[in-house]
């Protein structure tokens, strides 16, 4: 029988469901996840059950009153008093400055990855891939009809996404999602290879995101360009099966648009 989870156990496992965990902390629970198989066994069975009760369970839209509540606070004018002005002490000022620093170190470091010159760009698109496998929902449209996603992420983007069929070199479509990157949403089409997940955005051509290849943390980046679009694939395959991967999808595109590299 295994054994009862602790209390901090549980509230990791509810901050990765709900999205809450940063990109360290996130790396660092699936470590603890890949070295416990309990923790690994209860994030499953909770993350099993939050998606049968998202199937099921009806849906409600907020009441008028509150609608009405929230719009007010929008809409309340800012009062111009001036407020009382809270000045830190040395020593409270001297740690929250080595805490703030120590902060955005761990998270350079773990951002930083094993190539320099990563553009913001992509190190968003890793961020959505990690999201996705620590929420254990790697996409947003469940499906491995191409038919069924393609429509779905054309709904919700201005930029066509280009679904391939890889099932028959082992990579099956899984899903897709919407990524952001700055304040502009692209497509992300979602292959399986065994247990491991490969994300593809789809991006404009000469998009900043689309010029860089190589590692972010254990995370592998590889891109591509045709006549109409730039990609980006990312996993957590090896660098030589991703490589396979995006020769698989070249292969897979249409001859009209023949893959070149920048």
């Amino acid at each position: 029988m295994n054994e009862p989870l602790d209390a901090q156990a549980r509230l990791k496992i509810e901050a990765a469901l709900d999205g809450e965990l940063d990109a360290a902390n996130a790396l660092a629970f699936e470590r603890e996840m890949a070295e416990d198989s309990d923790l690994r066994e209860a994030y499953e069975r909770q993350s099993a059950a939050r998606d049968e009760v998202r199937a099921f369970a009806p849906k409600e839209s907020a009441p008028d009153a509150l609608r009405a509540r929230v719009l007010a606070l929008v809409e309340e004018p800012v009062s111009t008093a001036p407020r009382k002005r809270f000045v830190m002490q040395p020593p409270l000022a001297l740690a929250a400055a080595l805490a703030a620093i120590a902060f955005l170190g761990s998270l350079t470091w773990t951002l930083r990855g094993t190539s320099p010159g990563e553009p913001p760009e992509t190190l968003a698109l890793v961020s959505g891939y990690m999201r996705g496998q620590v929420s254990g929902q790697p996409f947003d449209v469940a499906s491995s009809d191409r038919h069924t996603v393609k429509p779905w992420l054309a709904s919700r983007v201005t930029l066509g996404a280009a679904v391939v069929d890889l099932a028959p070199a082992g990579y099956p479509l899984a899903g897709g999602r919407i990524d952001i990157i700055g304040a502009t949403p692209v497509p992300t089409l979602v292959y399986r290879r065994r247990e491991h997940f490969i994300s593809v955005s789809e991006l404009p051509v000469g998009h900043g995101a689309a010029s860089w290849e190589g590692s972010v943390e254990r995370f592998h980046v590889e891109r591509w360009i045709d006549a109409e679009r730039a990609y980006v694939a990312i996993s957590d395959l090896d660098a030589a099966d991703l490589a396979d991967f995006a020769r698989a999808f070249h292969d897979a595109q249409r001859p009209t648009a023949a893959p070149a590299k920048p």
